[in-house]
């Protein structure tokens, strides 16, 4: 009796084990979809950090800010500034000191303040914001700077102290410019 359930269970198997898989079919999203989900959300970032820019701005009624085609806000504060100077330009060898804050004015990193920093405009590796932002002032300029998390570190922060999708404020000073040969 063993015998003859082990021949057909055996059997059995065997018949259903022949049985091709039935392919299952893909599911296919296109990267049409995705990319436009994306820009959506981004948008939608990008005007809720434009709406906190302007409400800190409304309450700053001492200076009056302008809106850079970078896309930030920002205001000059004249520092011993040259008559006529021009404002900085890819190439040139810069002096500066920065200050960058969240934005409920709390520090993020100070040292940099302390520190005078050269470099060579669009030659070397400054996050987006700090870039465009030196090239809006001029020798012994000072300006502050509001700028939304994609002139900052965007969706990943700088994976220390500056969160993902964080607003920045920029502090920035312009000690020495020369142009270079």
């Amino acid at each position: 009796m063993k015998v003859i359930r082990l021949i057909v269970s055996s059997f059995l198997i065997f018949v259903f084990s022949c049985n091709e898989p039935i392919p299952r079919k893909p599911v296919f999203i296109s990267s049409h979809q995705v990319s436009k989900s994306s820009i959506d959300r981004n948008k939608q970032l990008l005007e809720r950090e434009e709406q906190l820019i302007e409400q800190l701005i409304l309450k700053d009624t001492l200076n009056s800010y302008v809106r850079s085609s970078y896309g930030f806000w920002y205001y000059k504060s004249l520092v011993n500034a040259k008559p006529g100077a021009q404002k900085i330009k890819s190439g040139e060898t810069i002096d500066f000191k920065y200050r960058l804050s969240d934005i409920n004015n709390k520090l993020i990193y100070d040292q940099t303040w302390t520190e005078i920093q050269t470099t060579v405009v669009d030659k070397e590796k400054l996050f987006t914001g700090l870039r465009s932002a030196i090239k809006e002032l001029s020798e012994k300029e000072r300006g502050l700077f509001y700028l939304p998390s994609f002139l900052g570190y965007g969706y990943k922060g700088d994976l220390n102290k500056i969160g993902p999708n964080e607003i920045l404020i920029l502090e920035l000073e312009i000690l020495k410019q020369q142009s270079n040969p």
